[in-house]
């Protein structure tokens, strides 16, 4: 009996940590979408941010219906860190410069969100609704990344 609820609370607190992770950072990519999208100069970087934007704000939607009726919440504002990149992006001139640090920031910015959602959809501990939920949104975090990468290549050239 005490096995088990440890057990509940560790899935708990590991839902948790999940919905907060995934929610500041969904946040997180729609504004700097947002960003992208009005300060990019090159063609595909702003493709992409305007992608972000629609993308995220739709798992960030999917996300809150995983969570219904489990007195969870996502979060509604990001993080200290991704307050201060936001600001790093808002203060940073347009052009290639920009450009280059935007497709830096979403490939880092992939390869975690990729790596907290393949946690998550492995982690039998987890709700089946967030275990679905990642399961669902990883393919196309797994592409977010790998445009991310061909993006920023051809920029560094």
């Amino acid at each position: 009996m005490a096995q088990d609820a440890a057990s509940s609370a560790q899935s708990n607190a590991a839902a948790k940590e999940f919905v907060e992770k995934a929610g500041t950072g969904g946040l997180a990519e729609v504004e700097m979408g947002e960003l992208g999208a009005q300060k990019a100069k090159n063609g595909q970087v702003k493709a992409f941010a305007k992608q972000m934007v629609a993308d995220h704000t739709k798992a960030n939607q999917e996300l809150l219906s995983a969570i219904k009726g489990k007195g969870m919440q996502v979060p509604s504002s990001r993080t200290d860190a991704h307050k201060a990149m936001i600001e790093k992006f808002q203060q940073q001139d347009v052009g290639k410069n920009f450009d280059r640090a935007y497709m830096e920031q979403m490939v880092e910015d992939h390869k975690a969100a990729v790596e907290l959602f393949e946690s998550a959809a492995d982690n039998d501990g987890l709700d089946i609704n967030l275990r679905g939920y990642a399961k669902q949104t990883l393919p196309v975090l797994r592409d977010h990344l790998k445009q991310a990468q061909t993006i920023e290549s051809k920029l560094t050239d």
